[in-house]
């Protein structure tokens, strides 16, 4: 499964609690990969961390269901806004960031999904 979210700055409790609820069925149904805008500036994926409790419950869900987080580059000037999370890390490949999309200030993602035949 192949999906993109996008997460408003000022999303609420009872939306985000619907999201990771829907993300933990998908995550053990099938393969999952989903991308997209998550609009989590404060968290720091290479310790784990958050600074908000919506950013800390991201990276609860993201652990508790054996998912990884596989963007590397910054999507957004100085933020990775712009994730992919997978279960299946190994049928990602050429994941790139390239330049801007448009005219605003967010990158284009790219990546493949291998599978076989």
């Amino acid at each position: 499964m192949v999906g993109v979210y996008y997460r408003t700055p000022d999303q609420g409790e009872e939306v985000a609690e619907e999201f990771f609820l829907q993300l933990q069925q998908a995550s053990f149904s099938q393969t999952l990969n989903l991308t997209g805008d998550f609009n989590h500036p404060d968290v720091s994926w290479g310790s784990s961390t958050a600074n908000y409790k919506q950013s800390s419950k991201l990276l609860e869900y993201v652990e508790e269901n054996f998912l990884v987080q596989v963007m590397e580059s910054l999507t957004r000037a100085d933020a990775l806004l712009d994730l992919l999370l997978t279960n299946a890390e190994e049928l990602l490949a050429e994941v790139k960031v390239g330049s801007n999309l448009g005219c605003n200030d967010h990158v284009l993602v790219e990546f493949s999904v291998l599978r076989g035949m």
